[in-house]
């Protein structure tokens, strides 16, 4: 009966090979953090009495600072560019034979989608002010968030009230940056194949869970930090960050911000069929987050019911996630005159 079916399972298999190398690069980096993080420690131990190359003793004077959480942030993405270049080969992108399909991925001979499957990128002469839009937009609300959790005591500012300003052209550059590459990705690509093989909501909802879900990871090691590194494992490390005692939390405060977030990028990406305009929107976010973080401090807070509505960013915590819901319908408003991609204006 697959026969009959050649598009739609070639698209279903693209969907697991994205998630295989998902799941399979996040185990070789839970693996190789440990090893890492004690190497890293040891050589900066070594170094304290024996002098080594500059790169080799700037190494080291980083790992004797680092915790496990910056040693996973070098090994995971490390798995997974390694093992990029595979899942390029499986899913056959740039190969021989076949028709194209949406993001350069090769299609099987018999397979015969129409032009929209997978909805294909579509130039965009808008995308600057489409960016522009985007940026602003996030940019601005979730400065006036983190205005507003000062004020309420969540935060208070940092002594030097121009610390906010000290590397700004090194944020501005590495945010946009950063933001360009995760669309490219999340938006691009994975949307992309996701798209091919279910409805958009569900392939905007994947996707989403695959970007929350990085965050959430993230937000585990505050619960390996007290760990012995020199006997920590990785699948002991890979039990306190998916079992650890504040999951239920961390699900709330880190993960549905996150996941609601990637829902209005993709939403934002499929509306347009560009990826211009949900980079503009990370790119905002990221900044205003990052800028806010070097000019504040989290206050305690004691009262288990309020840190579930502010946590240690402005990016986590219920409040966060309102701004991302106004966000979202701000977004549906001014991509009103879409449709799939194709501006009413044009």
């Amino acid at each position: 009966m697959w026969e009959k079916y050649p598009v739609r399972v070639s698209a279903v298999g693209d969907v697991i090979k994205v998630w295989v190398w998902a799941v399979g690069s996040l185990v070789v980096g839970l693996w190789l953090t440990p090893v890492a993080y004690n190497g890293g420690k040891a050589l900066s131990e070594l170094s304290a009495t024996k002098d080594f190359n500059g790169v080799v003793n700037k190494f080291a004077a980083w790992s004797g600072a680092a915790r496990l959480e910056d040693f996973f942030r070098i090994c995971w993405p490390l798995a997974a560019l390694v093992s990029l270049f595979p899942l390029i080969e499986w899913l056959r992108l740039g190969g021989s034979g076949g028709g194209r399909g949406p993001w350069g991925v090769r299609l099987p001979h018999v397979a015969s989608l129409g032009k929209e499957a997978g909805q294909p990128l579509k130039p965009n002469r808008w995308g600057l002010l489409q960016a522009l839009t985007g940026f602003l937009l996030t940019f601005g609300v979730f400065v006036l968030i983190g205005y507003a959790m000062v004020k309420v005591g969540s935060f208070r500012w940092e002594a030097d009230a121009a610390s906010w300003r000290r590397d700004l052209l090194f944020d501005i550059g590495w945010t946009f940056a950063l933001a360009a590459v995760i669309e490219v990705f999340f938006r691009c690509v994975v949307l992309g194949v996701f798209l091919r093989a279910m409805r958009v909501s569900m392939a905007i909802a994947l996707a989403a869970l695959m970007f929350g879900g990085i965050r959430f990871i993230l937000g585990g090691f505050s619960n390996a930090e007290t760990f012995d590194g020199e006997t920590l494992t990785g699948v002991h490390l890979a039990g306190v960050i998916f079992g650890g005692g504040n999951l239920a939390e961390r699900i709330v405060v880190i993960f549905l911000p996150w996941f609601a977030f990637g829902c209005v990028l993709g939403w934002a990406r499929w509306r347009t069929a560009s990826v211009w305009f949900p980079s503009g929107l990370l790119m905002g976010w990221l900044l205003a987050d990052r800028l806010f973080s070097k000019a504040t401090q989290s206050a305690e807070i004691p009262d288990r019911i309020a840190g579930y509505l502010a946590s240690d960013s402005v990016q986590t915590g219920l409040i966060p996630l309102l701004g991302v819901l106004a966000v979202g319908g701000l977004v549906h408003l001014i991509t009103h005159g879409y449709r799939h991609g194709r501006n009413a204006c044009d």
